[in-house]
């Protein structure tokens, strides 16, 4: 993973993946620290959007994963702590 904070551009495998400045926020906060359970409350801080529901949450994920699993099919780094939040696998 390549995280540019200055351009908040995202790579996968040298590969771009083409995130919004909110799924940017998300990844960067979860892969700063791996293995470190970011609860929804810490997520919603990250989304700088006022309060957001879990769903949406959820929703956020989802969608990163997608374009992740575009790149790499097996993309598996954001995994589900169920009933509390999200975390970056630890390598």
């Amino acid at each position: 993973l390549e995280l540019d904070q200055r351009s908040m551009s995202v790579c996968w495998n040298q590969d771009p993946v083409n995130l919004t400045l909110t799924e940017f926020w998300i990844v960067e906060a979860l892969a700063r620290r791996p293995g470190h359970v970011k609860n929804y409350e810490a997520l919603n801080e990250v989304t700088r959007q006022g309060l957001v529901e879990r769903n949406t949450i959820n929703g956020y994920i989802r969608r990163i994963r997608n374009k992740f699993r575009k790149i790499d099919p097996v993309f598996n780094q954001i995994q589900t702590v169920h009933g509390t939040g999200y975390k970056w696998a630890q390598e």
